[in-house]
């Protein structure tokens, strides 16, 4: 009876993550190259259920291999969909069309990992993210450009005041990795890497599987609003059926100790 309390409240809680997910993906349905997060379920180790008969030998009471589950837990991972390319204008607005993500380094000094290139001049004339922290690449742009110009394969140049031709002054590598839906949201749209994300191998767009770069174009949101309604109409459901599992137990523990009264 005390397991299903504890399988009612874990199933109670993984609800309540999948809530929380669906709410904070709602809130970013409009958040240029926003990753939605999915919540997978995983049981909680099995817990052994096994008793000591008369004659000293262990006795499972019909479970198999003496297991039986305790609940489960939830765990929030990446989509991996792509979202819709659109058009902005903006010189400065770096869309990637297929895999990878732009490395950033931020204001700590630790690196982490964006889709979404708003892209700026920051306050050291450093190509930025649009929280101010600067491109891996740390690309600097001189404060006479009047253009910058960002090709398919990463290539950045400049078009001075007092210049024809456009120079070259950095280059835009994309970041992989072997397990992305791996990767931790970090707050401003980025991303960090954890150890289940695997090693980040880092190549020029367009090289290695990497996607190429849509100067002009932002990626919008892969959060699909009818979905994401309708995932939590059912994440709702389930809450209110292991709240009925808790009720119930609670219910059946009054009445057995009701009875030694």
């Amino acid at each position: 009876m005390l397991d299903a309390l504890y399988v009612g409240a874990t199933g109670m809680r993984g609800q309540q993550l999948q809530i929380d997910t669906i709410a904070h993906n709602l809130a970013n349905v409009n958040t240029v190259g926003f990753r939605r997060g999915v919540v997978s379920f995983s049981e909680v180790t099995a817990a052994l259920a096994a008793t000591s008969g008369l004659d000293g030998v262990s006795n499972t009471r019909g479970f198999a291999n003496g297991l039986r589950g305790s609940g489960v837990a939830g765990e929030v991972t990446l989509s991996l969909l792509a979202g819709e390319l659109k058009q902005s204008g903006e010189p400065l607005d770096l869309a990637i069309d297929g895999v990878g993500f732009i490395e950033v380094i931020r204001a700590d000094g630790t690196p982490a990992y964006t889709r979404a290139g708003k892209l700026a001049v920051n306050g050291d004339n450093l190509l930025a993210a649009a929280d101010g922290s600067a491109l891996a690449s740390r690309i600097e742009i001189p404060s006479d450009s009047r253009e910058i110009q960002i090709s398919p394969d990463g290539r950045v140049s400049v078009l001075a005041s007092d210049q024809e031709e456009p120079i070259e002054v950095g280059q835009i590598d994309l970041v992989a990795f072997s397990n992305p839906s791996a990767l931790r949201a970090a707050g401003s749209n980025l991303y960090v890497a954890e150890a289940a994300a695997g090693e980040p191998q880092v190549a020029a767009p367009g090289e290695l599987g990497m996607g190429l770069l849509r100067q002009g174009f932002v990626e919008s949101s892969n959060v699909q609003l009818a979905d994401e309604l309708v995932t939590m109409m059912v994440a709702q459901r389930a809450f209110e059926m292991n709240a009925r599992v808790v009720q119930a137990a609670d219910q059946m523990l009054s009445i057995t100790n009701s009875l030694y009264r």
